[in-house]
């Protein structure tokens, strides 16, 4: 036979080799757990960005699946935002000021499945009401944060340089930058809507801040940020009657908002 010819040195050393093999295996191999969180983990997200004809686009997507974990997580701390003690709602605004406005950490955000996306926000838009200035302060944080966040690198490089750009004053930019993110969409989320009114008011152009606040009405009729700022546009217009309507459908959906009352006692005071 075959095998008879084989020196028995040259089998005994393939034995061993294949030992050893089995071995760094088993020694620095990923472990039975590492398998199977990797199995669990699912696809992620994996998009990168190009520039073509001088314009920023996005290209091979495969959408993250919610994450569980991050869910129940999430959703703790909207419990706490909405209905906890004091120290519990400061806490949670804390972390979640913390969680969207942390680079590493607001990542993990797009895990997060639909629905609980959209309770966070909510959530958040509800802390700035919140009649402890901390908590509402650190919900105005986690606001910006949030209005950060896409699964898009371009939308997020847009959301950077505009919101940047509103802080320095640079209202021209700030809303050409705005307008990429719906230029590349088609439509904008309605707090970029309220962003980009409240940029024309700071240019002196109350009728296309209303226009745009009204943009952000029609894709979410209870966004009462939208309202406030429709209610300054229109008082600066000397609409102070319509003006104070906005003010009335603000309050109505969130009643202890302080920059609606104090707006609404300055009008009142007026007419």
């Amino acid at each position: 036979m075959a095998l008879n010819r084989v020196p028995i040195g040259m089998l005994i050393f393939i034995a061993l080799v294949f030992l050893v093999l089995v071995a760094i295996q088993l020694r620095w191999g990923p472990s039975a757990e590492d398998r199977a969180a990797t199995d669990q983990a699912g696809p992620r997200l994996s998009r990168i960005q190009i520039s073509r004809d001088g314009r920023l686009e996005d290209v091979e997507t495969e959408p993250a699946e919610p994450g569980p974990a991050a869910d129940e997580l999430v959703q703790t701390r909207i419990g706490l935002l909405s209905s906890g003690t004091a120290n519990e709602r400061r806490a949670a605004a804390i972390e979640l000021a913390y969680i969207t406005n942390d680079a590493a950490e607001r990542d993990k955000l797009l895990a997060l499945s639909p629905n609980v996306r959209a309770r966070l926000r909510q959530a958040l838009l509800a802390a700035l009401a919140d009649p402890d200035a901390a908590v509402a302060r650190s919900g105005s944080e986690a606001l910006i944060g949030w209005w950060r966040l896409s699964d898009s690198p371009t939308v997020t490089q847009y959301f950077q340089e505009g919101l940047a750009a509103c802080d320095s004053g640079q209202w021209d930019v700030a809303l050409r930058t705005f307008g990429n993110i719906e230029a590349l969409n088609g439509a904008a989320p309605p707090d970029l809507y309220r962003m980009k009114a409240e940029a024309y008011l700071a240019q002196g152009l109350p009728d296309r801040a209303v226009v745009e606040c009204q943009r952000a009405l029609k894709a979410e009729p209870k966004h009462f940020m939208a309202f406030c700022v429709e209610a300054q546009a229109l008082a600066q217009t000397g609409q102070t009657l319509k003006a104070l309507e906005a003010l009335d459908e603000a309050l109505a959906i969130y009643g202890s908002f302080p920059e609606a009352q104090r707006l609404r006692a300055e009008l009142y005071q007026a007419a």
